[in-house]
């Protein structure tokens, strides 16, 4: 898995999350499919990596307001630019900050925000719009990168679909999930993390109760494909009711992004 992880700098869970077994013994092409943290903390070696990539398309999941908050550094005329900013409201907290300010926080009540925060993500029209974007480029051919903020919930969800989308059995899908918590390597960096947001809250935070938000669980992912199913019948009817990617549209995928 340490093969897939790309380092840099200062953009954190940068990766090839290509490369893995189908289900008819195919095998996902690497070099096409990134998925990464924001680039807000970029340095001029990682901006010059980065053009040197050949990224045809990049997909923004963050909020308006995360945005603007963290601006992207990385801007490149060959690198399409994809993000939604529909419900604009202006700086505001984001709800895993707001969700901290709760006076009885926990590591309990953080992991059940987490999980009712994965039951959320598939439904969220913005997220919808953009998931679909990222399927439509990936239509397109070329190599793309999805991210969010930490590059591990919604762009979790993101790329889980994308396996499945590909054939990829589900073991790999939440293998290439997890590795999240190795990639961004949490407990070194947990004392900055927290510093960070407790300069922004004004208040003190329990590490514990810290730790469920800032790594992944395979119960978080199982949680929002459970509720795919629950509504749609299986994670592939969902793609082709909501995200408009039918069994043409993934036959095509596989076809352009096999290796």
């Amino acid at each position: 898995m340490q093969d897939r992880l790309i380092p840099f700098d200062r953009v954190l869970n940068f990766r090839d999350f290509g490369g893995w077994e189908t289900a008819d013994g195919a095998r996902v092409a690497r070099g096409k499919l990134y998925r990464s943290a924001a680039f807000n903390d970029a340095t001029e070696a990682d901006l010059a990596k980065l053009d040197a990539m050949a990224l045809r398309f990049l997909v923004d999941l963050r909020r308006p307001e995360e945005r603007a908050h963290e601006p992207n550094k990385w801007v490149s005329e060959a690198c399409r630019h994809i993000f939604n900013d529909d419900g604009a409201r202006g700086p505001a907290l984001p709800p895993h900050l707001i969700a901290l300010m709760q006076s009885d926080l926990t590591p309990q009540s953080t992991r059940d925000y987490m999980m009712a925060l994965y039951r959320e993500i598939p439904f969220d029209p913005r997220l919808i719009r953009l998931y679909r974007d990222w399927f439509a480029e990936l239509g397109e051919g070329g190599a793309g990168v999805i991210h969010c903020a930490a590059g591990k919930d919604r762009t979790g969800i993101g790329c889980a679909l994308t396996l499945l989308a590909l054939g990829v059995d589900e073991d790999a899908v939440f293998a290439d999930y997890e590795f999240t918590n190795a990639a961004v390597d949490l407990e070194s960096r947990m004392p900055r993390i927290q510093a960070r947001m407790e300069e922004r809250l004004g208040k003190k935070l329990n590490p514990e109760a810290l730790k469920p938000m800032l790594g992944v669980e395979i119960d978080y992912l199982r949680q929002a494909l459970n509720v795919i199913e629950a509504k749609h019948g299986s994670a592939l009817a969902y793609m082709e009711t909501v995200l408009g990617v039918g069994a043409v549209d993934r036959a095509a995928l596989k076809q352009k992004l096999s290796g």
